[in-house]
């Protein structure tokens, strides 16, 4: 990536950062802007500025105090739609299903991207890789 695109990247940040925080959709939007991986933008932001990502699109983390068990807004989903419940289970893996790929159904069935989280806690799993490189 040359110089003047993580320039941007930073730029960009800034200016649609809280508090020194980026949500994780204004990082995904710079990225789209961009042409770019979110992941790309993530590298930029944590290696020249003091940003942190916060507001999970999955309500993962980023809501609140972590050490007051506030930065989580997942909740066990009540109920779990048949057709969503398969093709989870298809891109589970060792108890683990990516970020990307619980967005890719939550596209694919109209469902929120929260509610897919919810969806994720409910079941146990664990959401990894972000693709923010998050966890």
């Amino acid at each position: 990536m040359d110089e003047a695109t993580k320039q941007r990247i930073i730029a960009m940040a800034e200016e649609l950062a809280v508090n020194g925080e980026l949500a994780c959709a204004d990082a995904h939007r710079i990225a789209a802007q961009l042409g770019i991986s979110a992941l790309e933008v993530s590298r930029v932001i944590n290696r020249a500025t003091q940003l942190r990502f916060f507001r999970c699109q999955l309500g993962l983390f980023g809501y609140g105090p972590k050490a007051e068990g506030k930065s989580k807004i997942v909740r066990p989903a009540e109920r779990i739609p048949e057709e969503i419940d398969e093709a989870l289970s298809e891109r589970v893996r060792e108890n683990h299903i990516s970020c990307a790929d619980l967005w890719e159904l939550a596209d694919r069935f109209k469902y929120p991207r929260l509610q897919m989280g919810n969806i994720a806690e409910a079941k146990g799993l664990r959401v990894r890789p972000c693709q923010l490189g998050c966890f």
